[in-house]
């Protein structure tokens, strides 16, 4: 597989495990805040459920020790990884200068996360950026239906005023590539999180450990000047 690049306008960008490598970090909150809760949960049992936004991939895990779900137990994961990203996650190097170099080749960038706005939030600073950096932001809080389903980045396409048909979406989870593929999208298969090979049969179109390869498959967009019409 490969990307039609010729054709991409607009680049959407996952948060966790693509412009953050926050994955293990969020489960480490999420298995510290559920604890207070009564539930022993262990970092392989959220694997499934990655990518989903927090009320699934805390949820789910609560469900599965039987102790019913609350979004205090959402909350308090977030306030103990809002206390821990800044010194804890780790950061993928280039991302701040990647995105601001796709921008001057001419091409729209979104955020487009599943995680609620505080998380979101959270990652932004960390990684020294603002939501003005974007032409468009998503978070789950904007959406009634989260991965697998296409409805973030659609609403993030609809946001940069680009047809989905133009966009690339980069995730690193199996849920978030479905929703890309279902979203009618490209996608680049950020391997952070999972193999290659498990990105490539979940749909995604290329693979590689960093958005920075980017750089090299989006060349500067081709800007056609409008004859001015005479009066």
């Amino acid at each position: 597989m490969s990307l039609n690049e010729k054709s991409i306008k607009g680049v959407i960008f996952d948060m966790d495990g693509v412009l953050i490598d926050s994955e293990q970090l969020m489960s480490r909150s999420a298995i510290l805040a559920l604890k207070e809760f009564g539930v022993e949960a262990q970092p392989w049992d959220f694997i499934p459920y990655m990518g989903q936004g927090e009320n699934s991939f805390i949820g789910n895990v609560a469900r599965k020790y039987n102790v019913e779900y609350q979004y205090a137990m959402k909350y308090r994961a977030y306030e103990i990884y809002d206390m821990l990203v800044c010194t804890e996650a780790k950061l993928f190097p280039h991302i701040k200068e990647t995105l601001t170099t796709l921008k001057s080749r001419g091409y729209k960038i979104s955020l487009a996360s599943g995680a609620d706005i505080m998380k979101v939030t959270s990652n932004i600073k960390a990684i020294e950026m603002e939501e003005t950096d974007f032409n468009a932001f998503v978070t789950g809080n904007d959406v009634t239906r989260n991965k697998p389903e296409p409805d973030i980045f659609l609403l993030a396409a609809e946001r940069m005023k680009i047809n989905p048909a133009y966009c690339l979406v980069c995730e690193d989870t199996i849920s978030g590539i479905k929703a890309a593929k279902a979203a009618g999208m490209q996608c680049l298969g950020i391997t952070s999180s999972l193999q290659s090979e498990v990105l490539t049969n979940s749909g995604a179109d290329i693979t590689s450990e960093s958005i920075h390869i980017l750089l090299d498959i989006l060349k500067p967009l081709k800007i056609t000047n409008l004859k001015k019409k005479k009066l």
